[in-house]
């Protein structure tokens, strides 16, 4: 098996996280990381190669264009700051390369569609790290929904809530707190995983979008609160707090025949019956393969990835329109993808 070359753009916290798990996976090599702080791209190496390990046996650059020309990757690993996805991914696909990028998969809908059309026109896999479709609660809700378990689904709310805003003090999430960098708040960090977690437990895209945002200086939101309606005409609610004490992520879905009340790693289920109490349910399978194995295993046997470019499109039009909405107090309705 040829191994597959990586290069890493962006060397902060969620690069040390996936490096690791790709490093480790069978016919995948490191081969270059590029950062414009060199101290986070030799932090970055140090931890890859270990005590007692060569630092110099993976190559240091200041700018993806040089790692794209010295190394030759196979593959452009992105864990940039959210604004700085779009010229690292399309640099790469014009050099070839297949890309895992950290999501989201950008800050706006153009710049989106142009990654998934240059790797559309170039065969190229692009992968994007919404690893909630992994996790084993929800991955059971969305196979309960897909047989029908509930009936008819008639209400979806989905809540999402932690120490956001206090909890990213410090220079290496600074980036986080500047809407130059990051695009936005909350919605856009760590929101981005529950809209795309509702999305695909429900095979659904959004029709229409009614929001209000909270936010504090320089203007970013640390509240959302969002009135949706799925393509079906399934209403759903969205609630993000950046600013809660204690952290939640939930989803619970009201059907006719039913209710379901999923986590990443629990899930609860409530029959019809006016008396029914929610139990839980086993999940036999545990975690499965990361979101980086599920890659690598897509170039490896040409099926999608866990979560695609086109896939991840969905999320990057949603926060678009819940930003129109709130700016507006307009209810918003998104195009058909």
């Amino acid at each position: 098996m040829t191994a597959l070359k990586i290069g890493i753009v962006g060397c902060g916290h969620a690069a040390r996280i996936h490096s690791q798990r790709l490093g480790a996976l069978e016919g995948v090599v490191i081969a270059g990381c590029a950062d414009p702080e060199s101290e986070a791209a030799r932090g970055l190496v140090a931890d890859l190669v270990g005590p007692g390990g060569d630092p110099g046996s993976i190559p240091i650059f200041a700018d993806h264009r040089q790692l794209l020309e010295a190394v030759s990757p196979d593959v452009l690993a992105i864990f940039t700051p959210p604004r700085a996805h779009y010229r690292p991914a399309m640099d790469g696909l014009q050099a070839g390369c297949h890309l895992f990028i950290e999501k989201p998969l950008s800050t706006n809908a153009q710049e989106a569609d142009d990654i998934v059309g240059l790797a559309r026109g170039r065969d190229r896999v692009v992968g994007v790290g919404h690893q909630y479709r992994l996790a084993p609660g929800l991955v059971e809700a969305r196979r309960l929904l897909e047989e029908g378990r509930i009936g008819r689904l008639r209400l979806v709310s989905a809540v999402m809530a932690e120490a956001w805003l206090a909890g990213h003090g410090g220079p290496e999430n600074a980036w986080r707190l500047d809407p130059k960098m990051s695009g936005g708040g909350i919605l856009a960090d760590a929101g981005d995983h529950l809209l795309d977690a509702l999305i695909w437990t429900t095979g659904q895209s959004v029709a229409e979008v009614s929001a209000f945002q909270d936010r504090e200086a320089p203007g970013l939101d640390v509240v959302d609160a969002v009135s949706l309606r799925l393509t079906d005409g399934t209403p759903a609610t969205l609630a993000i707090s950046g600013v809660a004490p204690a952290p939640l992520f939930e989803i619970t879905f009201f059907g006719e025949g039913g209710t379901i009340r999923a986590s990443e790693a629990a899930l609860q289920l409530a029959g019809s019956a006016p008396d029914s109490r929610f139990q839980s349910i086993s999940l036999t399978a545990g975690p499965g393969m990361s979101i980086d194995a599920d890659f690598i295993h897509a170039i490896r046997s040409g099926r999608a990835p866990c979560c695609s470019a086109e896939q991840a499109m969905e999320t990057v039009r949603l926060q678009e329109a819940i930003a129109r909405s709130a700016a507006s107090g307009q209810v918003i309705r998104l195009a058909p993808a």
